[in-house]
Formats: structure tokens, sequence, C-alpha cells
């Protein structure tokens, strides 16, 4: 991904990661769930991620909750004693690591080949030793555990791991496929049957309109199942794997309910949407739900109602305002060049 974006020559300064999060602040964001590396680069050339953030700890201008990408498990412990002597905006959320790649690069895991490259299933990267003395050791911390799934293949090894996990007591809260991109009928009952939580990204759907169907052919149809998965039962939470893709959550919000064409029975509702980068997120960082009595007053106001109105005027809603700890931001109202 970072030859993709350019890469950088040198580390990002401090004040480049404010300004960064201060831009998020304008798109109506109040907190991150943000996949943080220590020790190598795993976007644009920024050598050890978790540094800087901590660099910047006492100034963040929103809440962030750090899922580490760590070497050992021992890593994973050192970040987080080090991420909780840090300012009161930043906290620990747990342990992120990958079973495959991705589907635009032919890498995501599959069962069966990719429709535009038969000779290819894509790379599963699952090194279950690793991976379950990682998620062993965030649990004991009292993090969680985002393992990264976009094949159905590499969701299927994931969820057997996750499921030998709470066989022995975890509860599946604390337990999250990210992406859950290719997902057969079987693959859904399981994760809904484990309860475990699936942190899907709508504005994939967006950016991969001219090639999807291509690279899947007929299984286009078990992708970014978000209809299917709620029916299901199976806990959504809405990102936007930024800087894959752009951060607004209303683009988000947007696509999940058009799907920009593909597969439209696989759309949420106006209120499904929301609440998917609203309710689902707060539910599943244990924090109170946005709007409830006696929550804090981190809170966004728009220009219009997001429920009322339809999906492309979401896309095209202005930031009027966004609170947090109670205080209206003050930020640049232009749009961010990172959005487009």
């Amino acid at each position: 991904v970072g030859d993709v974006l350019g890469g950088r020559t040198g580390d990002l300064e401090p004040d480049e990661l404010l300004a960064a999060l201060r831009s998020l602040v304008a798109l109506g964001i109040t907190r991150i769930c943000a996949m943080v590396s220590m020790g190598s680069d795993t976007f644009c050339g920024i050598r050890n991620e978790l540094d800087t953030l901590l660099a910047v700890a006492d100034d963040l201008p929103l809440f962030v909750t750090a899922f580490v990408i760590a070497p050992s498990a021992d890593d994973l412990a050192t970040a987080a004693e080090r991420i909780e002597r840090a300012g009161r905006r930043l906290s620990f959320g747990g342990v992120k690591d990958f079973t495959d790649g991705s589907l635009g690069g032919h890498t995501a895991a599959m069962r069966s080949p990719y429709a535009d490259d038969p000779t290819s299933t894509g790379t599963l990267r699952f090194d279950e030793p690793h991976l379950r003395s990682l998620a062993e050791r965030s649990l004991a911390l009292g993090g969680e555990v985002a393992f990264h799934a976009i094949g159905d293949h590499a969701v299927g090894e994931t969820l057997r791991l996750l499921g030998d996990l709470i066989e022995r007591g975890v509860s599946p809260g604390r337990l999250r496929v990210e992406h859950a991109s290719v997902m057969a009928d079987a693959d859904v009952a399981a994760m809904a049957e484990l309860g475990v939580r699936a942190s899907v990204q709508p504005a994939f759907l967006a950016s991969e309109t001219t090639w999807l169907g291509k690279r899947l052919g007929g299984r286009v149809a078990e992708a970014y199942r978000f209809r299917t998965m709620i029916d299901a039962g199976i806990p959504l939470l809405g990102g936007s794997d930024c800087p894959v893709e752009p951060p607004s959550p209303l683009w988000g919000m947007a696509v999940a309910r058009d799907r920009a064409g593909i597969e439209p029975t696989e759309g949420l509702s106006a209120s499904e949407a929301l609440g998917l980068f609203t309710d689902a997120v707060s539910l599943a960082a244990g924090i109170d739900t946005p709007l409830s009595a006696g929550a804090p007053a981190n809170l966004t106001l728009l220009d219009l109602d997001p429920v009322e109105v339809e999906a492309a005027s979401v896309r095209n809603a202005e930031v009027v305002s966004t609170w947090i700890d109670g205080e209206p931001q003050v930020f640049d109202t232009s749009t961010p060049s990172w959005v487009g």
C-alpha cells in the first residue's frame, strides 16, 4: 500500500499527525479505532506508528482506541503498558493481525480460484501459534482481538480459531473479524452462532465497482453481505479502513444503503447505516451509547437528518459542528485534502 500511496522519505512528524487527526474532527468524528504498528511500517513508510502516536498523546484532538500490530506477545504487552500511561484520550484496544491480503491484489485467501485469475486462490497468512499467542496475551491485558480476514478461506480459519477461544471461556464480544468481506452461507451461520463481531467497511464497495464482479464472478453475491449478516444476528460495526479509503463516516453510511449499485438487496436501512457508525461502535468500545442520558457530550451536528434523506444526500451532508468533552471544536470547514 505504501508503494501505491507514494510512501514517505521519513517518519511522520507529530504536527503532521495532529493535523491529520484534526481533519477527522472536521468530518464529525469524535473517536477512532486506530490500527497502529510498532517496529515496522504498515502504510506509507511510517516506521513506528506507535511511537508517533504516543508523542502526541497529550494533545489528541479526539479519542483514540489503539489496536496494536505487534511482532510478538511480549511486544504487545509493552505497547499496552506504554499506551495506558499516556494521555486520557488514548486507550489500548487490543491486538490487530492479518490472516490474508486484499481482493484488489488477488491476495485475499479464497476457497476457489478468482474468476479473473483461475491460477490463484490468494494467500492464506494463518500462522496459528502466533495468532493464538497474540490473542491470548491481548485478552489477558484486558484488550480485544481483531483479526483481518477478507477471503472466505481466511474468514473460515479465523472463525475456527475464535471459536476455540470462546470454548475456553472468552466472551464473543471481545472478538472481531476485520472486514469479513466474502462469506458463504455456512460462514455467515458460523459467525452468527459464535456471536463475534464483524468490523465492516462499506466504502470498499464504492471503490470496487469496476472490478469486483470480474474478480469474484458469481460469488459477488457473497461479498459485503451486510443485510444477510444483520438478519442472521451478527453484530456489525462500521469503519473506513483509512488510508485505503476516505475516512468520512457519511460516505460509509451512504454506501451501506445504496451499495454503489452492487447487490442492492444487501443494503441497510437509513437507521441501520447510521447505527453502524454510532451505536454499534460505542457498544464495541464499551462506552455509553451516543446521546443517551448521562453519556459524555461527544457529538456531531449535521445540516440534515441522515435518516430522513436519500443516501446521495448523506454523502454531501455538511458537518456544522463537532463536540468533544462537551466543547465545540474549532476546525477548518474546507474539505480536507484526503477526502477528495
